[in-house]
């Protein structure tokens, strides 16, 4: 398990995944790589994906999309915000991404197979049937950006050894 932790290094994700799916290929009999990230991480380093398929590496990519970093807003509000013709960068928190990216939609540039799910059955069904194939896949869960946030505790790194 290879994870950056709470050291805000987003975006390193889907070179650990490389490095796992090229190891696991190698000496782990093909056992399976799940990439879990964020829109704004994969935002950093997407188009890994065209490595991923390039070198037939099985990698699933689970992404959390709720339109930003931290969080984004509904589709409605953001057409309210940026609806008066200004620059979306000028009246949108700098935290917001586009709504409702389709992130899925790039693997048609590259030969894998992506899908959009938004509900726990299509969740797993998507989960499922990436494990069931050989090959690189995105699955684009979209969340609601305005949903609330469970607290993190991460006292392993933060408590004091004093």
């Amino acid at each position: 398990r290879l994870d950056a932790g709470s050291f805000g290094t987003m975006g390193v994700g889907l070179g650990f995944a490389i490095a796992a799916a090229m190891y696991a290929r190698d000496y782990q009999n093909n056992a399976k790589v799940i990439c879990v990230q964020g829109d704004s991480a994969f935002g950093f380093s997407g188009m890994e994906i065209e490595t991923i398929v390039r070198y037939k590496l099985a990698v699933i990519i689970v992404i959390i999309n709720n339109s930003g970093i931290y969080s984004g807003l509904s589709p409605d509000i953001y057409k309210d915000i940026v609806e008066d013709g200004e620059s979306p960068g000028v009246n949108s928190p700098p935290t917001c991404l586009l709504p409702g990216v389709q992130y899925h939609r790039m693997m048609d540039m590259v030969g894998g197979t992506g899908k959009c799910v938004s509900n726990p059955q299509d969740i797993t069904n998507a989960v499922s049937e990436a494990l069931g194939k050989n090959e690189a896949t995105i699955i684009n869960i979209e969340i609601d950006p305005m949903a609330g946030r469970k607290a993190q505790k991460h006292e392993w790194l933060t408590k004091s050894k004093l």
